[in-house]
Parts: structure tokens; sequence; C-alpha cells
């Protein structure tokens, strides 16, 4: 799904034969691999030319550079956390909140396992590219936003500890990604990682101290 709010235009080909949509949907997954596997900075068009099974020139005829690819992908990735950190339970955060924020981060953590390689990637990329750091930064606003809402939604909570409720989200949202990073992007392929259910506890319990029993 294109994100419309997104910071950047994303340049995604919308072909209207069948031919033309499986081309696009092979060229995004097999740049997904490839930026997994060579990192944002080494990845080149002819290699993704050449996972996609397509001559470069082909290649260029739907996508003008390797950023519209990856951009492509960032976002797709960001709509997939976002839609997996969003409950699908009963529970409900205004009865419920610890549950609540436990799915969500299960959530959360377990799609940023399984898109690890692409993750790092994409935060090497905040280092050399602006357009990645903005999208990072759109990305972690709209999470903290969302809980934001919720918060004063539900809890009535705008405020904590005398300042506003925004800055220990900042914390605690950095604090999640940040963990997501450091657990599933930077270990090798050998190293064993933490599960997400454990992984998401730990977070959770930080989240529902910081926000309900803040000193």
């Amino acid at each position: 799904m294109i994100d419309k709010n997104s910071p950047h235009s994303l340049k995604i080909p919308q072909p209207t034969t069948p031919k033309g949509k499986a081309t696009v949907a092979r060229i995004l997954t097999a740049g997904h691999d490839l930026f997994g596997e060579t990192g944002y900075v080494a990845m080149r068009m002819s290699d993704l030319a050449e996972k996609s099974n397509l001559s470069l020139g082909a290649l260029y005829r739907y996508f003008e550079n390797k950023d519209d690819v990856f951009l492509a992908i960032i976002n797709n990735i960001h709509q997939q956390l976002y839609a997996a950190s969003r409950v699908n339970t009963d529970q409900r955060f205004s009865t419920h909140p610890y549950e609540t924020i436990q799915q969500s981060n299960l959530g959360y953590l377990t799609h940023y396992l399984n898109h690890r390689h692409v993750m790092k990637a994409f935060i090497e990329a905040t280092m050399v590219e602006k357009k990645y750091t903005d999208m990072w930064w759109y990305m972690r606003e709209s999470h903290i936003q969302r809980v934001s809402n919720a918060l004063k939604r539900d809890h009535n909570k705008t405020e904590l500890n005398g300042e506003p409720i925004r800055h220990t989200l900042e914390a605690l949202v950095s604090m999640t990604e940040q963990s997501a990073f450091v657990w599933y992007a930077v270990p090798s392929a050998t190293e064993k990682v933490i599960n997400p259910e454990q992984a998401a506890k730990i977070v959770s319990d930080i989240w529902f101290l910081s926000l309900f029993h803040a000193i």
C-alpha cells in the first residue's frame, strides 16, 4: 500500500497489465532480498536487474534509480509495521492497557524480526541520505501520535510528572526501536536472537510502568 502522507513522493509504477504488475512485484521482492544482503550503499541497479531476471534497460523502465526501489520497499514495511502493532484482539486499551501494549509490541517486534536485514539497510541509509532520515522520522512520529491520541482518549493523559506525555512517548518509542535494532538487525545470521514474546514482555513492562506507575 502506498502511503500518500509519507515525506517523499513515492515513484511506484502502476502497470495495468497482469504481466506488468507481476514484474513490479518481482522487482520489489528481489530488492527486498538484495538490500538485506548487501546493504543500502553497496546495492547496484545492475545487481537488482540480474536478481529480478530482467535486463537493465527493462528495470529502468519501471524504476529510475535504486532510491525509488528502496523507498517503495521501506514504505511497504512501515505500513506493515504500523498494522502489525495495531491490536486486533478483544482487549481494549481503556480497560486492559498492559495487554494492549504487550500485543502491540509483539506485533511490531515480530514484524521487525521478519524484515531485520532490510531494517539494518534502512538505518544505514539514514546515515547518508536525508530522504531516509525524513522517512525514519515520519515512521516513528506515526507511532508516537497514535499512542498519544489513545492515551488522551482512553485515560485522559496528556502529561506525566508535569511534563507533556509526548516526551515520555518519544523515549519509549526510541527504546523499543533501538531494542529491536540491537536484538534483530545487528546479530549475524548464526547468532540466536531473543524471541519476540520475551522481547515484547521486556519492553511492555517498561512502557506500562512508565505510563501508568510513574513516580
